[in-house]
């Protein structure tokens, strides 16, 4: 469990040395311009069963990731979840350590490509403002 918890340390380390920074992280916490957010979930009852381990957001491009020790093994559940998440036209990733540097091009790969799309969906959100379905920026 140990090294698992090193791995997820390492990502979050990652993660905020490119913006994405913990959901609700004070601005004046943030080294450089935020890209996005991430959240651990929390597994032991908090939860429903089989989430991934961190739920990214970055560019507004949804990724949940499961986060395995070198050693670790996906439960039936958790690769479920994966296979639906990325049925549904999401990203699910199963993370190893030795796939660190391979997860890393993915997620600057989406960065890159989705800040493209982030305009139009400003445009969406703006128009839909002041509605019962009330999209608060800030």
């Amino acid at each position: 469990m140990a090294a698992e918890k090193n791995f997820e340390n390492q990502l979050k380390d990652w993660l905020q040395s490119i913006g994405i920074y913990p959901l609700g992280c004070s601005v004046t916490d943030m080294k450089v311009p935020p890209a996005g957010y991430y959240e651990k979930r929390w597994g032991g009852g908090y939860q429903k069963a089989g989430l991934p381990d961190m739920h990214i957001v970055a560019a507004g491009i949804n990724l949940d990731v499961e986060l395995k020790a070198p050693k670790g093994k996906p439960s039936e559940l958790q690769i479920h979840d994966l296979k639906q998440i990325n049925g549904c036209g999401s990203i699910g990733v199963l993370l190893y350590p030795d796939g660190f540097e391979e997860f890393k091009i993915l997620l600057k790969g989406v960065m890159q490509q989705c800040n493209q799309v982030i305009p139009w969906l400003d445009a969406l959100k703006i128009a839909r403002s002041g509605t019962s379905c009330d999209i608060l920026t800030g």
